[in-house]
């Protein structure tokens, strides 16, 4: 059981969006259907330090992309903590 806990941990840990950023804030939101090469700009606030904010700038494709990777990898400990500890 303690295993499991430290590896999910772990494989939280080791996901660098998820670890350092608490909000994105959005002035231009990706619509549905809009174009993929055009590039969205938002503000990544940093946990523990109000200096921390820094603009990151990317194609809504990679914006897609990158929430699509953050929410596979929270999927995948969700089920690896199910399998391991069906019960609840």
């Amino acid at each position: 059981m303690t295993k499991m806990i430290l590896f999910g941990f772990a494989l939280l840990a080791s996901t660098p969006a998820l670890a350092q950023s608490t909000s994105i804030v959005s002035n231009n939101p990706a619509p549905k259907g809009g174009d993929p090469n055009r590039i969205v700009c938002e503000v990544d606030q940093t946990i523990g330090t109000r200096l921390g904010a820094r603009k990151v700038c990317k194609t809504a494709l990679e914006w897609d992309q990158g929430r699509q990777e953050q929410r596979g990898d929270l999927e995948k400990i969700q089920r690896i903590q199910n399998i391991h500890n069906p019960g609840g």
